[in-house]
């Protein structure tokens, strides 16, 4: 569990480096799960990820947390949940024992871990990237992919979501919109946009879920760019389907995935 604590805090510190514009101050956080005990990771909450050290890590139950979300998709969200939610969050410890309130936002994960497949979740808040999510026309935007590295390393589809306030709100929302996605396109999105808001990746492991990262403010970047030349121009999206699964895009993404560049 130590070893995940360390690749974790590394990852957080390379995703809060100021000159990758992904996260300031207490923005964002970062999350892993250790399937075999059923926990997982994620960041106290008030944490600069920039200066995350291996005890600002805190450990909750993904079980307990999924109840909260099940119980919000069947009858709502509500106050007694709300309430519910937040002494789990209160009650997490990280590996010394202490006592350490769990981000608000730690439902996003929940999500990855229990209804993904994924072990590794990362979300941040890249300024071109909530540009776009903070526009009228965010959704549009966010309707297709603008070049083929996006389409293999973020899928072919983007999964935007509107706003919704941190906590037991955006985690349902996270929640029912990758249930939906998931109907729809048979399988999970690889980048999630939430309206004014930010970014999630996930991977199999640490490197996947920050190249994604990498990948999708690159993709932000040349839609502002596109806009402010014309309007954006998408791949057509049966081209970004061929390209998002053909063998060998398949294979570089697996290798990229091996590959720790939070070393």
């Amino acid at each position: 569990m130590s070893n995940l604590a360390k690749d974790l805090t590394e990852l957080s510190r390379k995703a809060g480096q100021p000159g990758a514009d992904l996260t300031i101050q207490a923005e964002g956080n970062a999350a892993v799960f250790d399937r075999d005990n059923g926990k997982f990771l994620v960041k106290a909450s008030g944490v600069i990820m920039g200066n995350a050290s291996e005890e600002d890590w805190v450990w909750l139950e993904l079980d307990s947390c999924v109840e909260i979300l099940e119980a919000a998709r069947k009858d709502g969200s509500s106050e007694k949940l709300t309430t519910e939610l937040n002494a789990i969050l209160a009650a997490s410890k990280n590996a010394k024992g202490e006592v350490r309130k769990a981000s608000i936002e730690t439902l996003v994960h929940v999500v990855a871990f229990h209804t993904m497949g994924v072990d590794w979740s990362l979300h941040t808040h890249p300024t071109p990237v909530v540009a776009l999510a903070a526009s009228k026309d965010g959704a549009k935007h966010y309707s297709g992919t603008v070049f083929p590295d996006e389409a293999v390393m973020c899928g072919p589809v983007p999964l935007f979501l509107p706003f919704a306030n941190p906590g037991l709100d955006l985690g349902l929302g996270v929640y029912e919109g990758v249930l939906e996605y998931q109907q729809k396109h048979g399988r999970n999105p690889g980048q999630i946009i939430l309206g004014n808001h930010g970014l999630c990746t996930f991977g199999v492991g640490a490197r996947e879920a920050l190249g994604t990262t990498e990948i999708a403010v690159k993709a932000a970047k040349i839609r502002l760019g596109a806009l402010g030349a014309g309007g954006i121009l998408f791949v057509p999206n049966g081209a970004a389907e061929a390209i998002a699964f053909r063998p060998d895009e398949i294979l570089r993404k697996r290798i990229l995935a091996r590959e720790d560049s939070t070393k």
